[in-house]
């Protein structure tokens, strides 16, 4: 799946083949499709595993200690963090997914989708219930905006409109996610 992950990333879902994983991952080109039924269910199954890994990292962060404000920047660090460590991986999510069609089977985005906006909804529900966020914020739309965001900045990392090269760049990204969309829910 690493193997598949560095394919997608290179040339694109539409531009790879399944030969082109297995002579990435070295291995014999019958040997994906002992695994694999096809390139759809190789492209869900690399997404279903990045999408676990944040899952994983948003509930670590809400059951972690700290302030919802803490964890809320925990959440928009990790997620800068896994660009820097996996940018292959982060453009295969944002750029192949969403335009190849079936890409997920059986309603599992939505499903998936729902968990990640619950968990930061959550975060947001108990900092706004113990005065650590605005009263008066809705925690739906604070989840979503909050991973909009983050969609969003990614997906213009992997583009270069934001710049995400060095470390330099990438703490300023991260410096401003926080200050900007958790310091919007900051109490008044």
């Amino acid at each position: 799946m690493h193997a598949a992950v560095r394919v997608f990333a290179e040339k694109g879902y539409h531009g790879c083949r399944i030969a082109d994983v297995a002579r990435q991952a070295g291995v014999a080109y019958g040997l994906v499709y002992h695994y694999f039924r096809n390139k759809d269910e190789l492209l869900e199954s690399v997404c279903a595993e990045q999408w676990t890994i944040f899952i994983r990292a948003l509930r670590a962060a809400s059951e972690g200690p700290g302030a919802a404000t803490e964890q809320l920047a925990g959440i928009c660090r990790f997620a800068v963090d896994v660009f820097r460590t996996a940018p292959a991986a982060v453009r295969v999510l944002l750029l192949e997914v969403v335009p190849t069609p079936n890409a997920f089977r059986a309603g599992s985005t939505r499903q998936t989708f729902e968990e990640a906006v619950s968990i930061v909804a959550d975060i947001v529900r108990r900092g706004a219930a113990r005065g650590e966020l605005r009263a008066d914020a809705e925690p739906t739309v604070a989840a979503t905006t909050l991973l909009g965001a983050l969609e969003l900045t990614l997906t213009s990392m992997v583009a270069g409109i934001v710049r995400g090269g060095t470390e330099e760049e990438i703490e300023r990204v991260k410096r401003a996610l926080v200050d900007q969309v958790v310091g919007g829910l900051a109490p008044r």
